[in-house]
């Protein structure tokens, strides 16, 4: 495997394979004129650099995402939303240019390097020598800071198998360094047993592991702490639960998946992470959040503004593009229907019917919509409509009748004379996922939205509780009704709307086919005023072999004990 060649013995050679693949923003000069020995007693120079270089590769949706690149998230291969940019790769999902010989090879690469990488790191700890600090004031924070690097790698490197695990199933499993030809004669262990050493490696690291790293030397933020690790633990249990893995429909796994996402809710609790508004997701230091449980933070900039504001904007190319199935799934502060229900009609005159009054306050928290004054700079509205000022003819207008706030900060000015930039985090974790995560597991497990079991919480209450947060204040979930998992997954929808969430919870339910189908609005402005939303609905092309990526050709190719996941030869 080629994404497995750099685990090797000659540890000079994987530092500068680090330097070529990590951030640049990183300095890897000296690490790289220097040998093993001159890294392991240079730690503030070798080994932290290293360490970080596993962190460099965690994914995120700004620019390193599906394809290592910036631009389009998943968001924009599932039903929440449409790339208004025609030439954006993340059309091949579903247009026929997806296959071994031309995959999305990044989560496969990525991840083995950082794994490697890893595993590299991990088998020479004993080599680091502190001997020449022992002196300084602050050796003992010190030490005890690297004595943590152990054990972040450990979180790290069960995290990046994740990241295979859910994109390509079973995978080779290795947690040692590998000669070429040991790499290259791999076989795929079992997504399953994957997922339970993930469970097992969390509960043996996270007691070791601090709450978090404020009190420590550095006052770091996103370094792997106690509650990732329970997350992480959760998040994998409830993977493994869901029917594209629980192929034997074992019950008790959604039990366990239960038990630990309420474990992260419940420790949550103690230790200072609470539901948050639901604006303070994104937008300036979001990363900081109280919600926050793993963030990666990339610093300022405005391309994400850039990509996404609205054309007829000075510099916006619209970008990720709300779909009309993602607006149909909100429902009414006064109406448990959503909008889909309640304006099912094809055509909708948007001044008489007047469908966005007391819609979810997240509906406005997450989507541009005709009308809007958005960004907080522009003082036109905007206008979808047909002939509009950021609509069709104009090439790349939205297609779908809408635009994206979600992630963007609507202070950031993209004019060329007047531009500005703010910080940024992609949200990797927050606390509002497993509430909706145990919710899920307690209804497939007990059956009814009222149960406590062995909790305190039922899976409605747990819904309740990001319903109920002081920006968003939704009618309450009560009863045990019909239809419970349907408006679940749409809640969850909702919820999670543009995290990267939704591309992955369609392949775990085993929902390929039924998201298929991506609705959209064209909206005309009459004579009169009016401006009326016809509904239209365009069909993706899906094949249930999509539920795992392919294996790249290359990979095939080096290794030939590698099977192709199912419908893809």
């Amino acid at each position: 495997m080629m994404c497995m060649k750099i685990i090797n013995r000659i540890f000079t050679s994987m530092v500068v394979l680090v330097l070529i693949t990590s951030c640049v923003d990183l300095n890897y000069t000296e690490v790289t004129t220097n040998d093993e020995d001159w890294i392991y007693k240079s730690p503030l120079y070798g080994i932290q650099q290293l360490v970080t270089s596993v962190y460099a590769r965690i994914p995120n949706g700004f620019d390193k995402n599906y394809e290592g690149g910036s631009g389009s998230t998943l968001a924009a291969a599932t039903d929440e939303a449409d790339c208004a940019i025609s030439t954006s790769s993340v059309h091949r999902f579903y247009n026929g240019g997806w296959s071994p010989n031309n995959p999305f090879s990044f989560t496969w690469e990525n991840s083995y390097k950082a794994i490697a990488e890893a595993n590299t790191f991990l088998e020479k700890l004993d080599k680091i020598d502190l001997s020449a600090y022992q002196h300084n004031s602050d050796y003992e924070a010190m030490k005890t800071k690297f004595e943590l690097f152990e054990y972040e790698v450990r979180f790290l490197r069960a995290y990046f198998y994740f990241e295979l695990v859910r994109a390509y199933g079973d995978v080779p499993f290795a947690l040692k360094s590998l000669t070429n030809a040991e790499a290259n004669s791999l076989i795929q262990t079992p997504a399953v047993v994957v997922f339970d050493w993930i469970i097992e490696e969390m509960d043996l690291i996270a007691g070791y592991l601090p709450i978090s790293h404020t009190t420590e030397l550095s006052k770091e933020v996103g370094r792997a702490n106690r509650l990732m690790c329970l997350a992480l633990k959760a998040r994998t249990q409830l993977y493994k639960a869901s029917p594209l893995f629980n192929t034997a429909n074992r019950n008790e796994w959604w039990l366990e998946a239960a038990r630990s996402n309420y474990e992260v809710i419940r420790r949550a609790a103690m230790w200072g992470v609470s539901l948050d508004e639901y604006n303070k997701v994104w937008g300036a230091n979001n990363g900081d959040g109280v919600e926050v449980i793993f963030a990666s933070k990339q610093g300022s900039f405005n391309s994400w503004e850039v990509f996404n504001y609205p054309v007829g904007v000075e510099n916006g190319t619209s970008g990720m593009c709300p779909t009309q199935t993602l607006v149909d799934a909100y429902e009414y502060e006064d109406d448990a229907r959503s909008f889909g229900e309640r304006f099912s009609q094809s055509t909708i005159n948007l001044m008489t019917d007047r469908p966005y009054d007391k819609i979810d306050p997240r509906f406005n928290l997450t989507i541009v919509r005709n009308g809007d004054l958005w960004p907080n700079y522009n003082t036109r509205p905007i206008e979808t409509f047909e002939g509009g000022v950021n609509a069709q003819p104009l090439l790349n207008a939205t297609q779908t009748g809408y635009y994206l706030k979600k992630y963007c900060d609507a202070n950031v000015n993209i004019s060329t004379n007047n531009a500005t930039t703010t910080p940024h985090a992609w949200v990797l974790m927050r606390l509002g996922e497993f509430y909706l995560n145990f919710a899920e597991a307690m209804y497939h497990y007990y059956g009814d939205a009222e149960a406590l079991g062995e909790f305190d919480l039922s899976a409605n209450a747990a819904i309740n509780a990001l319903r109920n947060r002081a920006d968003v204040q939704m009618p309450n979930w009560s009863g045990h009704f019909e239809g419970w998992q349907e408006r679940y997954q749409r809640e969850r929808m909702v919820e999670l709307a543009f995290e990267n969430q939704r591309f992955w919870d369609v392949r775990r339910w085993k929902q390929g086919e039924k998201s298929s189908d991506i609705g959209y609005a064209k909206l005309t402005k009459e004579f009169n005023g009016s401006v009326i939303l016809t509904r239209h609905t365009s069909q993706r092309k899906w094949n249930d072999k999509y539920y795992f990526f392919p294996i790249p050709f290359s990979e095939l190719n080096k290794n030939p004990n590698l099977r192709q996941n199912e419908g893809w030869n």
